[in-house]
């Protein structure tokens, strides 16, 4: 076959693929793939949104999702796929190539939360109703192991949701169980997952949980209680640690915080911990290392999720509130202070800086927009209309702990 030929038939390949996938090559010639593609949950429509970063635009919709109200989107390893929790327990499985839908599973009546093993065998997801957690084979989509959420009081058998699930080094997985005020750590290394460790927790009511980038501790957020629970998983027998989010010296309302954000919206950059609080317009820093209170940042809303921008200089905060919930504001975690301020949108529901931080996805829920920002200039570069978004998904999160 000729030169000239042999081009002309891989040219006539490639552009069968993109035919097949629905792509289509912007203005300079540049092809999008699976890993240019995000993920926006469009929560009010059970659908998701795929985004293309290269192309800027929308290449399509997939739908059927079941109740997206609290959804939960992870990655295999290999990037053949995606997983979605649905807050009506479906769990679908997407085709990153296709971006079709490859198999779904009823895994309870509800579920807030999931998670895939660091080899990617597994998937689990948490549930509220019936309570539990499922364990998923991730290829199959077959049910390996369900672990009922039931705790011991009293004498008596209890049921208990279960949320805050996560990855943790050694392919386990780790959880938290409400009424059951226990973290469950999960080995999922054997051929099947079993529930390794019980842990109570030091205060009741748990409610949602976090671990950190490392994957060192857990961190459990409690109702009605200024306080969080702190579980170190490289300890040989990991023990319970109180922190205080409160500001020493500082007047509270005794009911302060009624309930913190999301775990999920801390971030750890560098040494410390960045900590929305409920009701206050304050960042509490903590020491990353002690889990001591470091100081307290100033800010002009009420923080709703602070942000770690790829590089650890930057956090990026939101705010709830119609007079606040259009702004982000920029910390710099060298100097713990507000460097910027900046508007986009209205209501903002989610931030996810692109892998090496030149970019950040913002959705503006009452704008029904998602937005492109230049995160260093802080330009709008891209704007697209989409339908009630909220979470936003990179398939970067595949190679990321706890996400």
């Amino acid at each position: 076959m000729s030169v000239r030929l042999l081009g002309a038939a891989l040219v006539a390949a490639c552009l069968a693929g993109v035919a097949d996938t629905g792509m289509a090559a912007d203005s300079e010639g540049r092809l999008g793939g699976i890993g240019s593609r995000v993920f926006v949950v469009e929560r009010n429509s059970a659908s998701l949104a795929v985004y293309d970063l290269i192309q800027r635009r929308v290449l399509g919709r997939i739908e059927g999702l079941g109740n997206l109200q609290h959804a939960l989107m992870t990655f295999s390893r290999e990037l053949d796929y995606g997983y979605v929790a649905s807050r009506s327990g479906q769990l679908t499985r997407i085709d990153l190539q296709t971006l079709e839908r490859a198999g779904e599973v009823q895994t309870s009546k509800s579920s807030i939360d999931i998670a895939i093993s660091q080899d990617g065998r597994f998937v689990a997801t948490a549930e509220y109703a019936p309570g539990g957690v499922t364990i998923l084979d991730a290829r199959t989509l077959d049910v390996v192991r369900r672990i009922p959420g039931q705790f011991e009081r009293n004498g008596r058998t209890l049921p208990s949701r279960v949320t805050g699930i996560v990855d943790a080094p050694g392919n386990r997985f780790v959880c938290v169980l409400i009424e059951g005020a226990e973290i469950w750590i999960i080995d999922a290394s054997g051929a099947e997952p079993v529930l390794e460790r019980r842990i109570a927790t030091p205060v009741q009511e748990p409610y949602d949980a976090m671990i950190t980038p490392d994957g060192r501790y857990y961190v459990v957020g409690h109702l009605d209680s200024a306080d969080v629970t702190v579980l170190d998983l490289d300890a040989p027998e990991p023990s319970p640690r109180i922190v205080s989010l409160r500001e020493p010296g500082r007047t509270y309302d005794q009911n302060a915080p009624k309930k913190l954000p999301h775990l999920a919206s801390w971030a750890v950059a560098q040494g410390s911990v960045f900590v929305p609080l409920v009701g206050e317009k304050r960042l509490a820093v903590l020491d990353r290392y002690t889990w001591t209170f470091k100081r307290s940042i100033e800010l002009r809303g009420h923080p709703v999720y602070a942000v770690r921008a790829p590089g650890e200089r930057y956090v990026w905060v939101t705010f709830s509130g119609e007079a606040d919930d259009a702004f982000v504001q920029v910390i710099d975690v060298e100097s713990l202070n507000v460097v910027h301020t900046f508007r986009v949108g209205a209501r903002i529901y989610h931030v996810e800086f692109t892998p090496r931080g030149s970019h950040a996805l913002i959705t503006a829920n009452a704008d029904d927009k998602l937005y492109l920002v230049n995160a260093r200039t802080y330009a709008v570069e891209d704007t697209e209309a989409l339908r009630s978004p909220s979470g936003v998904f990179g398939p970067w999160r595949a190679f990321t702990i706890g996400l």
